[in-house]
């Protein structure tokens, strides 16, 4: 399986994206970016946001298994590894190295 890796920095979405790896990681960093309660009619779709709130150690205990619930919505990758770091802002960054089948 080929790994890539996606992040939760926000980037614009190709509509017209043509390569299906591309689209893939495509709609498994919009999961990402996506927090829990905004699509209508399926609240349970996103990352929990209640997660930023845990101190960093908590959070990176958490992050798998949120990430592998997250990523159901998205059947063709699988979460093989993530990481969280606090950012001097206070921001938190979230790498996430994905398994793909193609």
């Amino acid at each position: 399986m080929a790994r890539y890796q996606i992040d939760n920095i926000a980037s614009p979405i190709d509509f017209q994206e043509s390569d299906i790896v591309m689209r893939t990681l495509q709609n498994a960093k919009n999961l990402l970016m996506c927090q829990m309660g905004e699509v209508p009619y399926d609240r349970y779709r996103g990352f929990d946001p209640a997660l930023y709130d845990l101190p960093i150690d908590e959070l990176r205990e958490a992050l798998l298994p949120e990430l592998d619930r997250v990523m159901m919505w998205e059947p063709d990758v699988e979460v093989a590894d993530a990481e969280a770091t606090l950012l001097d802002n206070g921001s938190i960054y979230i790498k996430v190295i994905l398994e793909l089948p193609f």
